[in-house]
């Protein structure tokens, strides 16, 4: 052993990699669906599984659920890009609604376009075969509601801005945005 010490850096390099892992692990944690976090969170309430009722349909750990998980998610494109499940829209695609509902005018003017994309859905309907004339027509006023809405973005707009509101756009159903213009 050295005179003078010398074991001293190995506790200091301990703390450094167990805080290492801890970080870590909480990267990893926040990159994982809703139902992974929800099973690792089960774990850390009841380690030994003792009890064995689930809290809910589709639970991987039977502890109670806890928190503001939703029950319900249905994960589009991965993690990062969840949108709830069923006809309840999530507030950014409630806020794209009530924007263009919130002026009688612009409600109109993409009442008329949903309008333009069923007639122009209509007349494709012998050429694409695939799809409905109504999802040929969501598909058309999806694109073109999605282009007005981030594409009034200033270009000098800080890059720090556009990302939150791209990431912002991401969580916008805009699918069924145009379904209720389509069909409401």
């Amino acid at each position: 052993m050295a005179k003078g010490g010398g074991g001293s850096w190995k506790v200091a390099y301990a703390d450094f990699v167990t805080a290492m892992m801890a970080f870590f692990l909480v990267m990893w944690i926040g990159a994982q669906d809703v139902k992974v976090r929800q099973s690792v969170a089960n774990y850390f309430v009841d380690p030994n599984g003792v009890s064995k009722k689930p809290a809910n349909a589709g639970a991987v750990l039977d502890s109670p659920v806890s928190g503001p998980a939703p029950e319900n998610v249905k994960v589009d494109g991965g993690p990062g890009t969840r949108q709830p499940g069923g006809d309840t829209p999530s507030p950014s695609t409630s806020a794209v609604i009530n924007y263009i509902k919130g002026d009688p005018k612009r409600f109109q003017y993409w009442k008329a376009e949903a309008q333009r994309c069923r007639e122009t859905a209509n007349v494709q309907k012998a050429i694409n075969q695939t799809r409905s004339p109504d999802e040929m027509a969501a598909a058309q006023l999806t694109t073109l509601i999605a282009a007005e809405v981030t594409g009034g973005i200033p270009k000098n707009t800080p890059d720090v801005y556009k990302d939150l509101l791209f990431g912002s756009f991401k969580e916008i159903n805009w699918n069924q945005v145009a379904r209720m213009l389509l069909f409401e």
